[in-house]
Parts: structure tokens; C-alpha cells; sequence
């Protein structure tokens, strides 16, 4: 029974954009937890001395375990040691550098800031460095609360159409006496109109938050921006086929 299940979910980009899904579930965590950790780390940095008219002062900082660092360099050696040691950093973003992925992430403004030490850096920098880091936090956070509700919408998904393939399956094993099979796939019609209304009213939601990071990111290896839709629009060619051969064993 188990080869009819996976038959018509193996002719959709279903279980690809899950598994798409979970891959992009599983990056954007790690990515919240190193913001974090680099927030952490900046709080264990003393902070920087700062003259009374807005400049700075040349200094040094002592790290908690005692080694010397300047402003800077303590500031750089966090950032690569939490966002840059992310496992998929390099491979995703394309960035090489501490300085190269600040200008990236933060702004030129504060990668110049740090590449220039002291004489440069001031408190407005500091303060945008914090306040940049806890927005790509808020900024990630956002869109792992979107993945994690597309994964879960696939899910259910995936599930329902399991249960249709199955009794897709066993309709064209003749498991069913004429008027019974006519009666079942009245009722798959009228379940996939069900989903697909579910699908549609579901990516109406998601069109208003951030449909390009599905469309242009997370999909763009699929052949379908909506695996969800696509899923069930296979789901209904097969169903017309077995319909018009059921329609014809009458004649």
C-alpha cells in the first residue's frame, strides 16, 4: 500500500520544497543564534573611552579573559567567531571578511568605523552597531515565523494528498462497485477544491509579508513559486484521467 501513497506525491515538488523548507528552518535559526551571541559578546566588550566633546580616545580593552584588544579588533573577533562561524555563512552570503559582511549587514558607516579603530569609531557608531544587530535579529525572527508556517502548511498538505492518492490508487485497482467509485471521486473534487481554496487564501497572507524570500530564495531551484498549488493542480490532471476512463467503462 505504501508504493500507492507515494505515487502521486513523487510526481509533485512537494517533498522537495519541504525538505527546501526545512533546510531554510534550520539556516535562519542558526543565523538568529549567532546575532544573538555576537549581542552577547558586545556586552562582555568594556566600553570604548570617548572624549567629552564627541571624539574618541586612543585605549585599549581588556576582554574578560584578560588578553589585550583594541576597540576594534575585540568588536571584529566577536563578529567572526559567532555570525562568520555560522556553518553556511560563506556559502550562502558570499562574504569572506568580517569588514566585507558588517557592510553587508550593518552599514558602510560602521565597517569604516571599525577599519579606522579609534580615531574614527564614536558612540553614535557604537549605538548603531547594537541597534543594527538587534534588527537583523527582529528581521530573521520575522522570517523564520514565515518558513515555519509554510512548512507546516506543506505539511498538512503533503498529508491530504497522501490520503487522495491513496484513493486514487485503489479507484484504479477497481476496488470499488461503479456508483460507489463515481460517488469517491465526486468527493476528491470536491476536496481538492477545498485545498485549493486553502492554498490560495494562505498565500494571500503570505503576499502581504515577504512573498519574494519563497518566490526568488527559498524556490528558485524548483520549477513552480508555488509547490503547494502545483501539488494539487497534478493532483487534478490525475483525477480527470481516471474520471474519463471511469466515464467510458459506463459506455
Amino acid at each position: 500500500m505504501s508504493q500507492y501513497r507515494s505515487r502521486l506525491i513523487d510526481r509533485t515538488s512537494l517533498s522537495s520544497a519541504q525538505q527546501l523548507i526545512s533546510n531554510e528552518e534550520s539556516q535562519v535559526q542558526a543565523e538568529i543564534d549567532a546575532f544573538e551571541d555576537f549581542l552577547d559578546r558586545l556586552d562582555e566588550i568594556p566600553p570604548h573611552p570617548y572624549r567629552a566633546d564627541g571624539g574618541s580616545l586612543r585605549g585599549t580593552v581588556q576582554s574578560r579573559s584578560s588578553t589585550s584588544h583594541t576597540f576594534s579588533s575585540a568588536v571584529q573577533k566577536a563578529y567572526r567567531e559567532t555570525v562568520l562561524a555560522v556553518d553556511h555563512w560563506e556559502d550562502e552570503y558570499g562574504e569572506n571578511t568580517v569588514l566585507e559582511s558588517i557592510t553587508n549587514e550593518f552599514s558602510p558607516e560602521v565597517a569604516a568605523g571599525l577599519a579606522s579603530g579609534s580615531e574614527m569609531w564614536s558612540q553614535p557608531l557604537w549605538d548603531q552597531l547594537k541597534s543594527a544587530s538587534e534588527e537583523a535579529i527582529e528581521t530573521r525572527q520575522h522570517s523564520y515565523s514565515m518558513v515555519t508556517t509554510e512548512r507546516q502548511q506543506l505539511e498538512e498538505l503533503h498529508s491530504s494528498l497522501i490520503d487522495v492518492g491513496e484513493e486514487l490508487a485503489a479507484i484504479e485497482r477497481g476496488e470499488f462497485a461503479f456508483e460507489e467509485c463515481t460517488d469517491r471521486l465526486t468527493s476528491i473534487e470536491q476536496q481538492l477544491d477545498d485545498l485549493t481554496r486553502d492554498q490560495q487564501s494562505y498565500l494571500h497572507q503570505r503576499k502581504r509579508s515577504n512573498e519574494e524570500l519563497f518566490t526568488t530564495y527559498v524556490y528558485s531551484d524548483l520549477d513552480t513559486d508555488y509547490p503547494g498549488l502545483a501539488a494539487i493542480a497534478t493532483t487534478r490532471q490525475l483525477l480527470d484521467r481516471i474520471e474519463l476512463r471511469h466515464w467510458a467503462s459506463a459506455n
